[in-house]
C-alpha cells in the first residue's frame, strides 16, 4: 500500500517565454510528421530529476527557485511550441501544435519532508508515491497542454525537477535537447543565446513521406480503440497497480564481459558463420530481457521486444540532429520463449537484436505502414519494450548545481518498458530502470545479480 501524498504543492504559476527576444511570435503553429502521429494518444512522457543540495528552504525559495523559473522563461524563446498546445481543430484531418501570445508552460512549486536519500537511490520504491513528484497532462478530445513542470524542494536536502512531455511533440532526443538547453541557460547567467547543438530545428519540409505513412498511421490511431472519433485523450494502458520502480547499472566491465561470452557462445555454436560482435545496446537489451522473462517465468510460445530507431542519420538524405520533434520509428524482435530461458539465452536474444538493427540498411522505413498492427498484434505478457537511450545523456543535465543524484524515467510505470540511460558517475557502462510487481523485485535482483556471474569467459 502506497503512503499518503507526502507533497505539498504551494505554488502554481504560468512561465511564459521572454517577451521582446527576436524569436517571439504572437502566433505560431507546427505540423505533425507521420513520425508525431504514431504517438498521439500515448501517455506522456514523465521524467524525474534530483539534485543534491543540502540548503534550507529559504535559499531554495529565495536563489535557486528564481534562477530556474527564469531560465525556464528565457529558454523557451527557442522553444515557442513547448508552451503552446497540441489541438485538434474541427474541419482538420490531423492536429497541429499551436502557439498563441500569452501561452505558457505551467510550473507546480511543492515542498516535501519525504526521504530524498530513498526517493533518489536505486532500491525499488513504490511508482506510486513517485508519481507525487510529477505534473500531469490534462488532456480533452480538442485540445492538451505540449507539457507541464513540477520542482519540488527537499529541505536541507535537495529538489526536484518532474516534466510531463507530450510524445507526439517530442521524442527522447528532443526532450533531452529542451532540458540539457535549460540548463545551459541557468547555468550561464541566463543568456538567451544557445550553442549550434541545443538549438532546435522546426523544419518540417525535410521530413519526405513517399509511402504516405501520415494517413496509414492516422487510420491506425482512429481504429485503435473501436471508437474511430478524432480524440487527443490519453489511452489508458491499464497498468498494473502498486507496481516498483528499481534502478540497477552495468558497469563497463560488466559489458565487456557479457560480450565476450556473447562472442564466445556464438562461435562454439556457429564454427561456419561469420564472427558476431554486439554492440553495448545489444548486450544490454538482451540481458534485462532475458532477465525480466526468467524473472516472470512466462508460459508464452513467443517473447518479444520492441525497440525504437532514431532515424535523422539514417533518412536520405539525412536530416539535423538538433531536429525538434520525433523522428523514432520501431522494430519488433520475437523469440522463442524457452530458448531465451536458455543457458545460451542472453546470446539468442542479443543475437535477434543485432539482426534486427542490421536489418535497418535496408532502409530504416521498410514496413513502416505496419507498425501499428505490428504491435496491436503482439500486446499482451509476452511483450517487453526498451525506453530511452545512454547518448541523451541525461545525468549531464547540470543547472548550477552539480549533476543530478537520480534520473528516473516515471513513465515506464505505465508503459511497462525498461529503460537505459548513462550512468550516474560518468565512468561508463549504462544504468537500467525496470518496473516489477512487488512479488518479483526480489526475484529479479537474484537473477540480475547471477546472470553476471554466470556470464563470464572462461579463462584457459
Amino acid at each position: 500500500m502506497a503512503q499518503s501524498n507526502p507533497v505539498k504543492a504551494f505554488h502554481v504559476c504560468r512561465v511564459i517565454p521572454m517577451p521582446n527576444s527576436p524569436n517571439s511570435a504572437a502566433q505560431t503553429s507546427l505540423p505533425l510528421t507521420f513520425f508525431d502521429v504514431l504517438w498521439l494518444r500515448f501517455p506522456p512522457t514523465q521524467r524525474l530529476f534530483f539534485y543534491e543540495c543540502p540548503y534550507p528552504k529559504e535559499t531554495l525559495t529565495d536563489i535557486i527557485l528564481p534562477k530556474l523559473k527564469h531560465s525556464l522563461s528565457v529558454t523557451l524563446q527557442h522553444y515557442l511550441p513547448l508552451a503552446g498546445n497540441l489541438t485538434w481543430p474541427p474541419d482538420s484531418g490531423k492536429p497541429i501544435i499551436q502557439y498563441n501570445e500569452g501561452d505558457a508552460v505551467s510550473l507546480t512549486v511543492a515542498e516535501s519532508a519525504a526521504n530524498f536519500s530513498i526517493l533518489s537511490g536505486n532500491s525499488f520504491r513504490e511508482a506510486e508515491t513517485i508519481h507525487h513528484f510529477l505534473p500531469f497532462l490534462l488532456a480533452s478530445k480538442t485540445g492538451v497542454p505540449v507539457l507541464a513542470l513540477q520542482v519540488t524542494l527537499f529541505p536541507n536536502a535537495g529538489f526536484s525537477i518532474g516534466y510531463a512531455a507530450h510524445h507526439a511533440v517530442f521524442d527522447g532526443k528532443s526532450i533531452a535537447m529542451f532540458m540539457h538547453s535549460w540548463a545551459f541557460v541557468c547555468r550561464c547567467g541566463g543568456d538567451s543565446t544557445l550553442i549550434p547543438e541545443l538549438t532546435p530545428t522546426y523544419d518540417r519540409t525535410i521530413v519526405k513521406d513517399p509511402s504516405d505513412l501520415e494517413n496509414a498511421y492516422l487510420n491506425d490511431v482512429l481504429a485503435f480503440d473501436g471508437s474511430n472519433e478524432k480524440s487527443l485523450e490519453f489511452w489508458d494502458l491499464k497498468a498494473p497497480a502498486e507496481v516498483m520502480l528499481g534502478t540497477f547499472h552495468l558497469t563497463q566491465a560488466n559489458v565487456e564481459s557479457i560480450k565476450k561470452w556473447v562472442e564466445a557462445k556464438w562461435k562454439e555454436k556457429h564454427t561456419k558463420k561469420a564472427a558476431f560482435s554486439p554492440s553495448t545496446f545489444a548486450i544490454t537489451s538482451a540481458y534485462t530481457w532475458v532477465c525480466l522473462v526468467k524473472t516472470r517465468k512466462l508460459m508464452t510460445e513467443k517473447v518479444h521486444l520492441g525497440i525504437a530507431v532514431d532515424c535523422r542519420a539514417r533518412l536520405e538524405p539525412p536530416i539535423p540532429s538538433s531536429y525538434f520533434g520525433n523522428c523514432v520509428t520501431a522494430r519488433f524482435i520475437d523469440a522463442d520463449t524457452n530458448k531465451v530461458m536458455e543457458e545460451d539465452g542472453v546470446a539468442i536474444a542479443a543475437r535477434a537484436i543485432g539482426e534486427a538493427i542490421g536489418g535497418l540498411d535496408d532502409g530504416v522505413l521498410k514496413g513502416a505502414e505496419e507498425l501499428m498492427p505490428n504491435f496491436s498484434s503482439r500486446q499482451g505478457v509476452g511483450l517487453f519494450s526498451v525506453a530511452g537511450s545512454p547518448r541523451f545523456e541525461f545525468y549531464k543535465t547540470d543547472f548550477g548545481w552539480g549533476r543530478p543524484s537520480k534520473v528516473e524515467m516515471v513513465s515506464i510505470s505505465k508503459s511497462g518498458a525498461f529503460y537505459l540511460s548513462d550512468p550516474k558517475d560518468g565512468n561508463g557502462g549504462v544504468e537500467i530502470g525496470v518496473v516489477l510487481k512487488k512479488h518479483e523485485t526480489e526475484a529479479f535482483a537474484s537473477v540480475f545479480a547471477s546472470g553476471l556471474e554466470c556470464h563470464q569467459v572462461q579463462k584457459s
